[in-house]
Parts: structure tokens; C-alpha cells; sequence
């Protein structure tokens, strides 16, 4: 089995456990890839060193070193390939990982087939007249500047109008990133397993302004209204982020792709849920 390693190198910890885990894959048999781009860094016996799309393309599954950043960038990039991905959790939240750093033995079920795959729906974010493409598996954001005061946003459903808000921005997320930024802002823990779009304003200047829950198949749009001096961003996953130009208009609607996350321990959500978030005390 060719499996490839996706290496977060900023987490101090990151090396010592990729080396756990090239030790814990080579043993079961395991042919490991990894990215070109870290072979100065992290230069592993018995691996093969590819460009990161090649070693997506080749590998059988993606098993992404890092915290929650890390995991969602290699799930975007593997849905491209249908291939799935496995978070081992270098970081500190840790909460769409499969795996913790001291449960590496656990590797073992990759080849026994003893796991399950979680199939997590995704956006598609453009801009209206203006190229490009962007997937958000926990949400895309239209916010003002950190300098900025605060900004007028229509929201319209399937090209009809239906409300205004004046806010900080607007939090347009899948299942899997209500429990993200849109959490954050008030907004309600949508059980993964279920399809839909939640639109969520932060810090809306009204007493009644709160989340809505849209089906999978309606086609969001927010148009962003600055007062001169202000500018408004479009931020998708935290990653990627663009200058809003007055009167641009950002469509966001279920994507054709989608997500394939690896769970190796039979936790149910709501038990990671209550684990992460709830009784999490750091």
C-alpha cells in the first residue's frame, strides 16, 4: 500500500512524529511518499520524494501531520484525487483528527480495514466575474478588514433577495464547520452526517438577526456594502483570502466534490464533540 505524508513542519513536535509514523507504516509493509518541498527538513530512509499533487495521484490514502489547518487543506487537495485522508493530530484542538500522536499503533487498521470513511460535503465559493474557484470544508467568510468599521451585507437565496444585515461579516459553512468559526459566532453545532449550508452573522447589529439553516441544493449569494474607508474580505477555510472590490458579489453553493475523512476509533460525534469542546479545559 503507497501511503503519503503531509507534514505540518510549524508544529514543534511535527518531525519526531513523522518519524513514529514512517517507523509504525515501513513495519506493516507500507511504501511511504512524501512532498518534495520538505526533503531538506525531513529526510526519511526508504521513502519516495514527489511533487504534492503526484504524491496525492500515486498514493492510496493521505495521512495529514498536524492540527485542524493542516487536516482541512489535505482534504481539499485529496477530494480533487477521491482519495481520503487520515489526520494524525499534531496540534492542539485536534477535532476532525482520527488520530492522537500516542495512539500510532493504531496504523494497523489501515491495512486490516478495520475503519470507516466520513464523506463531508463541500462549497464552491467564486466571485461574480472574476476567475477562479475556491472549496471550503469548514466555511468562507465575507468580513470586514481588522481596521474596518461595520459593513452592510444583503444576503439572497437561488438570485432572490431575502434579508440585510449590518455586521462584522458573514459566516457561510457546511455541517462539518458549524462547530468552526461559525460556533464562534453563536451559531448551532449541525451534525455532520446531515447536508446543508448555515449562514451565519457575526456580530450583527440587531436583536434578531440569527443563523438559517438552508437546504444542500439552494445558491447563497452576499453582496458586501462598505462606507467609504472600509474594505470587506472574502476568507475561505482561514486559508485563502481576496480583496473584495465594492459590489462584488460572492456565490457560494454545494460543490460535485467532497471530503473523505478516516476514522480509525469508533467515536461517535457527539463523543468527539463532548471531548474537544465541551470538557476541553485548555
Amino acid at each position: 500500500m503507497k501511503i503519503a505524508l503531509l507534514l505540518n513542519t510549524d508544529k514543534p513536535n511535527c518531525f519526531t512524529v513523522a518519524f513514529e509514523v514512517c517507523n509504525h507504516l515501513k513495519k506493516l509493509g507500507a511504501e511511504i511518499l512524501l512532498d518534495q518541498s520538505v526533503r531538506n527538513q525531513f529526510l526519511a530512509p526508504d521513502t519516495h520524494y514527489m511533487d504534492f499533487d503526484s504524491m496525492i495521484q500515486d498514493c492510496q490514502i493521505l495521512v495529514a501531520l498536524g492540527g485542524d489547518g493542516t487536516i482541512l487543506h489535505a482534504a481539499k487537495r485529496a477530494a480533487i484525487f477521491h482519495k481520503p485522508v487520515l489526520g494524525v493530530n499534531v496540534g492542539r484542538l485536534g477535532f476532525m483528527a482520527g488520530l492522537e500522536s500516542n495512539e500510532l499503533d493504531r496504523l494497523s487498521c489501515l491495512f486490516s480495514g478495520d475503519y470507516m470513511v466520513d464523506h463531508r460535503m463541500l462549497l464552491q465559493v467564486t466571485i461574480e466575474n472574476q476567475p477562479g474557484i475556491y472549496y471550503a470544508l469548514n466555511d468562507a467568510v465575507v468580513s470586514k478588514s481588522s481596521l474596518s468599521r461595520i459593513i452592510d451585507i444583503d444576503l439572497a437565496l437561488d438570485g432572490k433577495d431575502i434579508a440585510s444585515y449590518r455586521a462584522d461579516g458573514m459566516i457561510v459553512s457546511t455541517p462539518t464547520g458549524s462547530t468552526a468559526y461559525s460556533l464562534s459566532a453563536g451559531g448551532p453545532v449541525v451534525d455532520p452526517e446531515m447536508s446543508g449550508i448555515l449562514v451565519t452573522p457575526i456580530c450583527p447589529h440587531s436583536l434578531f438577526a440569527r443563523s438559517i439553516l438552508f437546504r444542500d441544493d439552494k445558491k447563497i449569494r452576499l453582496t458586501a456594502s462598505c462606507l467609504s474607508g472600509t474594505d470587506a474580505y472574502l476568507t475561505v477555510d482561514g486559508e485563502q483570502g481576496r480583496l473584495l472590490s465594492p459590489g462584488d458579489c460572492v456565490h457560494i453553493q454545494k460543490a460535485e466534490l467532497e471530503a473523505s475523512i478516516l476514522r480509525i476509533k469508533r467515536q461517535a460525534f457527539y463523543d468527539v464533540l463532548n471531548e474537544k469542546l465541551i470538557n476541553r479545559r485548555s
